[in-house]
């Protein structure tokens, strides 16, 4: 399985407190391990979303290759899906 990482995911990573990147670390694990198993996000059949401390990972799945798009707040995190 590859990985993608987008700008703006490894943005959002930078400014990660040191405990939620040790969390982080842990949930791509999880994901790498099985993608499909979190909560897709609505009328987006291949995008899926997991929670984690106070914010929310979105990630892609393409037969092959897992996307990760970013990592947000609650309230901003469904902006521009």
């Amino acid at each position: 399985m590859k990985i993608k990482r987008t700008d703006t995911f490894k943005k959002d990573i930078k400014k990660l407190d040191s405990q939620s990147k040790k969390i982080l670390g842990k949930v791509i694990k999880k994901i790498l391990a099985s993608p499909e198993r979190f909560k897709p996000m609505k009328y987006h059949s291949n995008i899926f979303r997991i929670r984690f401390s106070k914010f929310r990972l979105v990630y892609k799945v393409d037969q092959d290759l897992i996307t990760f798009m970013f990592v947000r707040k609650r309230p901003t995190a469904y902006r521009n899906v």
